[in-house]
């Protein structure tokens, strides 16, 4: 016989449950950098499982690095514009989604390497009118590739042509301002995440999301190409997050590895798996179940979880029956007739 408490204790476990294929442990936590009373211990703990292991920052920080040493445009070249250099910058960003969410979507959805564990939803991708072309994978690769890189692409140009004439604050080479080139990597973070939250509520008023953000929320099951499928207005306005590098000085560096972050970062955030597996063990960080939330319930889960903007302004949603039942009577609020 199975008693009460035995079942909430398994609703709150890492694994199945009746709404999910895999959830991780319930109800999951936002980064507590910024908890009140001050939690040192936490936040150098969180610090160091985002920074210190396998996880995505330090895969986009890898890139980032090689693409400025072996195949980005020199500041000497990029002041003066050049479809050369321009076409080079896309290349690079065209090439490495190609090649990561390709990659991603070929082992866990074509080859099905991890079958189903670790999967949120274990729902297909879809074949539906609703999509570009009548299916959800190719609709997916069109917005990415279509849209999302050109215009990733056009602010990167944009800004390498402003910063090689002087008319944004650099840092030459990292020995000039070394402290500075460290700590901006961590302001990055928490600047993309604050960014989001609010870009992201801008295009949930009813007439923007209507006409703009529904292309991506198409999407209520997702998979590595999602993360860039997104209307082009969308775009510019996600892409706006490096305006801040118009303002503070940054190295190349900084600027590639927080471009990838927005990009790359949503490929592997929208996979669909919580983690990847090597050998049968859960190794690198891969999707999002906090935004997987977003995905399936919409009015919730805003930003990331790097600050909790989400639980502070009472829109998050932290896996739990009680908070799902908190967000739709949200969203029927937001929803009402005026």
């Amino acid at each position: 016989m199975t008693h009460a408490n035995e079942v909430e204790d398994n609703e709150f476990a890492a694994g199945k449950s009746r709404d999910w294929n895999f959830h991780p442990n319930l109800p999951i936590a936002m980064s507590p950098v910024f908890d009140i009373p001050p939690k040192p211990k936490a936040a150098l703990t969180w610090f160091a499982n985002t920074w210190l292991k396998i996880t995505p920052p330090v895969g986009h920080l890898t890139f980032a690095i090689i693409a400025f040493l072996f195949l980005w445009p020199s500041m000497e070249t990029m002041n003066n514009f050049s479809w050369n250099w321009s076409l080079q910058i896309f290349a690079i960003n065209f090439g490495a989604t190609l090649i990561l969410a390709g990659a991603l979507h070929s082992y866990l959805y074509i080859f099905a390497g991890q079958k189903m564990r670790l999967k949120f939803d274990v729902r297909p991708m879809e074949k539906s009118q609703r999509f570009t072309f009548g299916n959800q994978v190719w609709d997916n690769v069109f917005w990415a590739l279509a849209s999302a890189v050109p215009i990733w692409s056009a602010w990167m140009i944009g800004y390498f042509y402003v910063a090689a004439n002087g008319w944004a604050p650099i840092v030459d080479t990292i020995g000039d301002a070394p402290i500075w080139f460290v700590l901006f990597f961590f302001i990055l973070r928490f600047w993309q995440s604050f960014h989001f939250y609010w870009i992201h509520r801008l295009i949930h008023v009813p007439w923007l999301f209507k006409n703009v953000h529904h292309l991506h929320h198409r999407n209520v099951n997702v998979g590595p190409w999602s993360g860039l499928a997104m209307h082009p207005i969308e775009h510019v306005l996600y892409y706006s997050s490096i305006l801040i590098h118009f303002a503070l000085p940054s190295h190349p560096i900084h600027v590639i590895f927080h471009m990838f972050a927005l990009s790359l970062g949503a490929v592997i955030s929208h996979s669909g798996f919580d983690k990847l597996l090597i050998r049968d063990k859960a190794a690198i960080k891969a999707g999002s179940f906090h935004h997987q939330l977003h995905h399936r319930f919409f009015e919730c889960n805003y930003g990331s979880e790097e600050i909790p903007l989400d639980r502070w302004f009472g829109s998050f949603h932290d896996g739990t029956s009680a908070a799902t039942k908190r967000i739709r009577a949200r969203k029927r609020l937001i929803f009402a007739p005026k």
